[in-house]
């Protein structure tokens, strides 16, 4: 029963950790902050599938102050492109991952610069998954690399990032 009771606790108290903060809030209510609706992404991963967000952008577990979106995925699903731009960095030599501060920074990528200078980051591919190179110029949607367990994760997801 104790365990029920404290299951029910963290249900409802883990939705609030994701929320904006207060001044976060205040500065969109009062037009401080203009959102910048002007481009649509489309989902980093191929059309008609689906799988599992758990974890999204401002969350208090890793993505404190990032817009970022982990996915769980099996390794070796298809990461498509959710915006067009220019390859600007990529890795895919790493086969390590994990949860130690050791992991942080063994993580493959792709990092692909928009036309307006923003930045996508696609992280935790896996070894040898990254399908462009760097100078590459790539469409929305197009294959750009594989999901992986490379970093620091918990199991084989995908976590898509932009600034």
């Amino acid at each position: 029963m104790r365990y029920l009771i404290f299951f029910i606790l963290l249900s409802f108290s883990l939705p609030c950790l994701s929320q904006l903060t207060d001044d976060q809030i205040h500065d969109l209510k009062y037009g401080r902050v203009q959102q910048d609706t002007s481009y649509i992404y489309w989902l980093p991963y191929q059309s008609g599938k689906r799988y599992l967000l758990v974890q999204a952008s401002n969350s208090a577990m890793s993505h404190k102050d990032e817009l970022s979106a982990d996915f769980k995925m099996k390794t070796g699903e298809v990461i498509c492109a959710a915006r067009e731009g220019l390859v600007v960095d990529s890795r895919s030599d790493s086969d390590k991952g994990g949860l130690k501060e050791e992991n942080l920074g063994d993580g493959n990528y792709v990092k692909i610069q928009h036309d307006n200078g923003s930045i996508a980051k696609y992280w935790h591919l896996q070894k040898n998954g990254v399908l462009v190179k760097i100078g590459d110029r790539v469409q929305k949607g197009q294959a750009i690399g594989k999901s992986g367990n490379t970093g620091y994760t918990a199991f084989p997801s995908f976590t898509f990032s932009s600034d």
